[in-house]
């Protein structure tokens, strides 16, 4: 299976990873590829990546997904493997709750390809570790290595969440995030353009016992808005764990967990059913790089999980060609408004 480019840094230093390996965010197969040689633990924060582990064989002893490690698996791990992730926050938490499952003496590993910003994060390792340096550069990436030589402070995750009040579209809620969720800390712009366009649809006055699908829920600032104005149940669909859990958390802050239905899903490969609505900012990138398969196959999908006279809402960055794709797939598509480098298209579901 192919692999990546920081993958193939990293099966050129794999003499180096011996004992106990923990991979903290894989992003393709070369956990299980490693496994033939040492004892390899992964944790996911990405569905598509657990279930393409799984389906190569990785079992659910060295496998979690969520939002930090089920140390009730394994700790005291001889090397830690992180792949330079997009957000540099999102470096820091996955160093904070690994560095405690570390033994003394081993070591963390960052790989990066050139243009992610791996060569800035090295001085992120610093501080936690000792003997940080760089290993090796070549496939157009780089490789540090750092050693853990002092104690490393416990990990408590609610350090690590951002809680604060959203005023947006008319609703005020209470929404929390973590290191890595889009839109940390903050209302996406494209998303409250999309909110003020919804409350002045005319679906809004009759969606109470519709199903609705928040298509890669984020934070939850959908999920929530949509609840809080019709009283509707939400199904919340993301790839990371870390957005489910930013989602589940945003929910119980503002005492509607049982209105919420989380979906842990590699586009729409777990949904089950169709919707009288769908809702989406649909993410156009895998790691640090632009993939726009994953709006794709979400508009070739989406068909299948809409009802008859079923509609679909999405806000995009003006530059990506959407609006092709969504005629391809449901006939025809409105633009119901553009502002701020953003457009929010509608389409309905003519024929099953």
């Amino acid at each position: 299976m192919t692999l990546n480019s920081p993958s193939l840094l990293l099966e050129r230093n794999a003499s180096h990873f011996t004992g106990k390996v923990l991979f903290a965010n894989p992003e393709d197969a070369y956990p299980h590829n490693l496994s033939k040689d040492a004892t390899v633990y992964a944790w996911c924060q990405s569905r598509t990546v657990f279930d393409l582990l799984t389906r190569l064989g990785m079992g659910e002893d060295v496998l979690h997904f969520g939002h930090q490690w089920d140390d009730t698996k394994a700790n005291e791990f001889d090397h830690v493997i992180i792949y330079q992730p997009k957000a540099k926050e999102l470096l820091d938490y996955l160093l904070a709750v690994t560095l405690p499952l570390l033994k003394q003496g081993g070591c963390v590993w960052l790989v990066g390809d050139n243009k992610s910003g791996v060569k800035s994060s090295m001085k992120r390792l610093v501080a936690p570790l000792e003997e940080v340096g760089k290993v090796e550069s070549a496939k157009h990436c780089l490789l540090f290595s750092g050693r853990k030589l002092g104690e490393a402070a416990p990990f408590v995750f609610d350090k690590w969440v951002k809680r604060w009040d959203q005023d947006v579209a008319g609703q005020t809620f209470t929404l929390c995030s973590i290191p890595g969720v889009f839109g940390h800390g903050k209302a996406d712009k494209g998303t409250t353009l999309l909110l003020e366009q919804l409350s002045q649809h005319r679906f809004m006055s009759d969606v109470a016992n519709a199903r609705l699908l928040d298509f890669g829920c984020g934070d939850g600032i959908i999920s929530m808005w949509l609840h809080q104005k019709t009283g509707a149940n939400i199904s919340a669909l993301d790839d990371s764990a870390l957005a489910l859990k930013a989602t589940e958390l945003t929910f119980a802050a503002n005492d509607a967990s049982a209105a919420l239905t989380l979906i842990a899903s590699n586009g729409l490969d777990n949904v089950k059913g169709r919707f009288n609505y769908v809702i989406t900012n649909p993410p156009f990138h895998s790691g640090v790089h632009t993939d726009y398969s994953i709006a794709e196959r979400f508009f070739i999908g989406v068909k299948q999980h809409l009802t008859l006279n079923g509609e679909l809402f999405v806000v995009a960055n003006d530059f990506l060609r959407y609006p092709p794709l969504i005629d391809a797939s449901l006939g025809k598509h409105q633009k119901l408004h553009k502002a701020q480098g953003f457009v929010i298209y509608h389409a309905r579901q003519i024929k099953k």
